[in-house]
């Protein structure tokens, strides 16, 4: 079968890797996205471990049409019923380029439906139900002039979806995102791994879940593929099993810090839920005044003054910058930023700027190297005493789970439902 597999802009290279390493062939690239081809198995594989995947889609096939009418027919022609019953469910999308019969990918949604309601009403004298949430096949069709390919969507839902977040904080970060950071970072997985300020806990969940090889799909229970007819449970299973195989433990630290209870209790359920309870360490910081060991990698993804406002955003920045340099020394640092006008106020020179959007906000991914000296910088103790501080809690932190002397475990995590 031919596939394609889309990502978020940036992340192309890590999701061809990604593809090359389960098997896929013929990996040819597309927009934020490839087409690969494999078998049956491959697709299961590429939903359930893909970390960089947000979509993964079944061509079914291909036809040009010079006619609103042939279209239709077109439609009404391919065997539906393949995939489901005539009493369940479809939903369809749409995308048109150049095609002066459908300047709307409302409309040419409709139609296809239409067409597809029509092969099982004329079939079975029955017809599918619409339904835009779950239904049992999504399909979506992609017209290019008067050339249209039909797909069926294998993902349901977005596969950033891991099925483990249980509590939203102020603007979190797509769990694909996350995963994304951590690898283009370059950790190894051979030193501790600090996110000083964690938020929901995304980034140090995808982290450790990275490390510790878990699949990426373990939590998540709903696939689209396993609502179709043809679905093979044997496979499924096959695929998940030699998957969970592989999960190992992880020696280092993985640490996550916020400055209040509020979000830090937020990722802990988040936490709790992914079964990392025994593998990230939480604690309550003002992220100016943590110091982080050298040696460690530091990912983290401040407020923008986009979707979380900031008083003073570029004397925020500066502070950052005035961190970096004094408080994570001998560590390499990344930080995601949205704002041109606040990375150049960080001012320390990067050594590496990787473009990445987060949601519809063009951003970079700022690398920097944070040598171990003797110079004492002062200047985020200065511009602290001449603004008053921040909003930040300065108070003494609180440790809110340490993972030193946790239990052995054959499998992780523990009590995980494992029914297909």
């Amino acid at each position: 079968m031919n596939l394609t597999v889309k990502t978020l802009s940036g992340l192309e290279t890590l999701l061809e890797q990604e593809l090359k390493d389960l098997g896929a062939k013929n990996i040819e690239s597309i927009s934020r996205g490839f087409t690969c081809s494999g078998d049956e198995e491959l697709m299961y594989k590429i939903n359930y471990q893909s970390r960089f995947s947000v979509k993964v889609l079944q061509e079914l096939y291909s036809f040009s049409f010079k006619t609103k009418e042939d279209y239709l027919e077109q439609i009404k022609k391919y065997e539906w019923d393949f995939f489901i019953k005539p009493e369940e469910s479809i939903a369809v999308d749409a995308v048109v380029f150049g095609c002066d019969l459908f300047d709307n990918s409302l409309y040419t949604a409709q139609l296809t439906k239409d067409g597809m309601v029509d092969f099982f009403r004329n079939r079975y004298g029955l017809r599918p139900s619409v339904r835009t949430n779950f239904p049992e096949l999504r399909v979506s069709v992609f017209i290019s002039g008067y050339n249209c390919t039909v797909y069926a969507d294998t993902s349901g839902s977005s596969l950033h979806k891991r099925g483990y977040r249980k509590s939203f904080h102020a603007a979190p970060v797509n769990e694909v995102l996350a995963a994304g950071l951590v690898a283009l970072s370059g950790w190894k997985f051979d030193c501790d791994f600090y996110d000083p300020m964690c938020g929901s806990g995304t980034i140090v969940i995808e982290a450790a879940m990275a490390a510790m090889n878990i699949p990426a799909g373990y939590f998540r229970e709903d696939f689209g593929f396993k609502r179709w007819q043809n679905f093979k449970p044997r496979i499924l299973k096959r695929v998940k099993d030699s998957a969970d195989a592989e999960i190992k433990e992880f020696d280092h630290k993985i640490i996550g810090s916020d400055y209040s209870d509020q979000v830090i209790r937020s990722a802990w359920k988040n936490i709790f839920s992914a079964g990392l309870k025994h593998d990230v360490q939480l604690l309550r910081h003002n992220v100016f005044t943590t110091e982080i060991p050298k040696g460690s990698m530091v990912v983290f993804n401040p407020p923008y003054d986009e979707r979380l406002s900031l008083n003073d955003a570029t004397g925020f920045y500066k502070k950052l910058g005035d961190t970096i340099k004094n408080n994570m020394r001998g560590c390499k640092v990344w930080m995601l930023v949205g704002n041109p006008d606040l990375w150049k106020s960080v001012g320390l020179k990067t050594s590496a700027k990787i473009p990445l959007f987060n949601g519809n906000i063009e951003s970079r991914f700022l690398g920097y190297e944070s040598y171990e000296g003797t110079k004492k910088f002062n200047k985020a103790e200065n511009y602290q005493n001449k603004s008053g501080g921040d909003n930040h809690d300065s108070k003494e932190h609180k440790d809110y789970k340490f993972r030193n002397d946790r239990p052995d475990r054959k499998r992780f995590p523990e009590g995980k439902n494992k029914k297909l």
